[in-house]
């Protein structure tokens, strides 16, 4: 095996953070798409609409 060649260890500590960083973009994804949505909700309930939150 060359000492070029990489472990499955050090594969493995790659993937894993690729993995937190998949999961970091896609929690600010889900926090903009939220406010996205509270904004839309509360531009409906200003123009007198009554609305059920799809927000948690």
């Amino acid at each position: 095996m060359s000492s070029d060649a990489e472990t499955i260890y050090e594969r493995v500590a790659k993937l894993e953070d690729e993995t937190a960083l998949l999961r970091s973009e896609i929690d600010i994804l889900k926090r903009a798409l939220r406010n996205k949505i509270a904004r839309h909700e509360i531009a409906r309930i200003k123009s007198g609409e009554d609305i059920d939150s799809i927000i948690d």
